[in-house]
């Protein structure tokens, strides 16, 4: 009996140490890490950065490990219920049955192998009912709680430079069919970002554009009088449909007129298929590559079966009947970067 409340006491005092190493790694970040926007790029300290990245579900577990010899660079977590995952301590078992980890927890990891944390909010409660995309955010029943829920996490990563908190993801619907317009993104997304700044968080904010995340027109018609006393800003873009059935000089037109009036932009999501059709996403990875763009490939995960995971069960780059998309993003992100 002894020698087990021994091994007991040994446990415990092996809990406390670990906690207090936890507490250690939140505290104030802002000498060693210095992330900024300036123009159109993002600086770490005086120098630009382009970051190359991958949406991950890290708050499901797993850690971050694996993403090292991808030369990872940034990581996107999808938060999917956003109602019920823990700012820090243990993992809980949420109403659905799945078990998260705290965003701490998910942050600790990521920062652990250099890793830059985008924290998006996906969903409100785990239930397909309340998820973000499509959704007129000041519109939706748990819009209040959401607020106070953003304020929460401004106010716990405030310290934490490399933490960058996204206000929405994929606001409003494709088709603007539920009385969208730019004035509405502008009211929305100017309250978000208030909430966090009077947390007393300076980091970088991420700010979703119109039509679920792939229409920019948003931010030639209100971007500029959107950054007026602001900074820290970085426009989230998604590469679909909106930009990988176009043509090449399209493309082109649309990057260089994101250049020209000075809009900071990271590509959060681009994959080979979103609505059903099959899309090559190599060209444009290309012309973002060369223009010091960041970019997140849609998604880590190891599933033959889903044409957008990265990788397959055997932790090989995913090649199945999706444009060799896996090796295509491999090879992208192992390249030397061009900020």
């Amino acid at each position: 009996m002894k020698l087990q409340l021994f091994k007991l006491l040994i446990l415990l005092s092996f809990i406390v140490t670990s906690c207090n190493k936890e507490n250690d790694s939140v505290t104030d970040l802002s000498d060693t890490i210095k992330y900024s926007i300036s123009g159109y790029k993002i600086y770490n300290y005086e120098n630009p950065v382009q970051l190359i990245g991958a949406n991950a579900f890290h708050s499901f577990g797993a850690g971050s490990r694996d993403m090292n010899s991808w030369n990872i660079d940034i990581a996107r977590e999808f938060v999917g219920n956003v109602n019920e995952t823990p700012l820090s301590g243990w993992a809980i078992k949420d109403v659905n049955g799945s078990y998260l980890h705290s965003l701490q927890a998910v942050v600790d990891s990521n920062r652990l192998n250099n890793i830059v944390t985008i924290l998006c909010p996906f969903g409100w409660n785990g239930d397909s009912q309340t998820e973000f995309s499509g959704k007129m955010p000041s519109e939706t029943y748990w819009w209040n709680d959401f607020k106070t829920t953003l304020q929460h996490w401004a106010i716990h990563f405030k310290d934490q430079p490399d933490v960058w908190i996204e206000l929405w993801n994929e606001p409003y619907r494709w088709d603007r069919a539920d009385g969208y317009t730019d004035d509405v993104w502008l009211s929305d997304m100017n309250v978000l970002v208030d909430i966090i700044r009077k947390a007393g968080n300076n980091n970088i904010i991420v700010v979703p554009c119109a039509e679920q995340g792939q229409d920019e027109s948003v931010l030639f018609n209100k971007g500029s009088m959107f950054l007026i006393n602001k900074k820290n800003i970085l426009f989230d873009i998604h590469a679909y449909e909106n930009w990988l059935l176009v043509s090449n000089t399209e493309i082109d037109n649309r990057l260089e007129k994101l250049k020209q009036n000075k809009l900071p932009v990271i590509f959060g999501e681009i994959g080979p298929l979103n609505a059903g059709v099959l899309m090559n996403p190599k060209i444009f990875l290309d012309k973002i590559y060369y223009r010091g763009l960041s970019v997140c490939a849609w998604v880590w995960k190891y599933d033959s079966n889903d044409k957008d995971a990265l990788l397959n069960e055997h932790s090989l780059p995913n090649d199945k009947d999706n444009n060799n998309w896996g090796t295509t993003f491999q090879s992208f992100s192992l390249q030397s970067r061009e900020p």
